[in-house]
């Protein structure tokens, strides 16, 4: 029970190792919760639920940080308790510099949900064959043949329900999404 006790000890003095632990279990969340729950609609509301399961929990993760930090909360309690202007202006900037301590903590889990998310497509792959920008559309349906078509069914392509365009060109067209998204 001893050498548990150092361990957590040195780890919770190691903040490299928190930083990873909180990285590696949102990385994991973010690979569950995408296979579990994520399935694109494959409907003219593709861009608002591709964006909604990007950035919400990211949202909430960055909360949860800030909420769960102990820094938060005595920075909160503690602040221009009934003193002079000046020591008040004087915590004020020491608050700032906690404040950034926190936010550096807070937001690893949603900086790693988000980039989790863009490295596996699906989120991204569903939010951009749902949006209606007919420049954009235009520029990812290059096949003349089945151009306008393509255009109208895009956002079916996540889903593989597109009946009219040739199964060539929904897979140009989605390696050509997850080409715009690495550039």
């Amino acid at each position: 029970m001893d050498k548990f006790k150092t361990v957590l000890n040195i780890a919770g003095k190691q903040t490299n190792l928190g930083f990873g632990l909180i990285a590696l279990l949102t990385a994991g969340g973010e690979q569950i919760f995408s296979a579990v729950v994520f399935k694109c609609p494959c409907n003219e509301l593709n861009f608002v639920y591709g964006l909604v399961f990007l950035l919400v929990p990211a949202l909430a993760l960055l909360l949860l940080g800030y909420i769960l930090s102990k820094k938060t909360w005595k920075l909160l309690t503690g602040l221009c308790q009934h003193t002079g202007k000046l020591l008040c202006c004087k915590k004020l900037a020491a608050a700032g510099v906690v404040l950034f301590q926190i936010g550096t903590f807070a937001f690893v889990a949603p900086s790693t949900w988000i980039a989790v998310a863009l490295l596996n497509g699906n989120y991204y792959e569903c939010a951009m064959t749902g949006t209606n920008v007919s420049i954009y559309n235009k520029h990812v349906c290059r096949d003349p043949d089945s151009k306008i078509q393509c255009e109208k069914e895009l956002h079916r392509f996540p889903c593989g329900k597109s009946v009219s365009v040739p199964q060539a060109v929904r897979e140009d067209v989605l390696v050509t999404l997850l080409f715009i998204q690495s550039a």
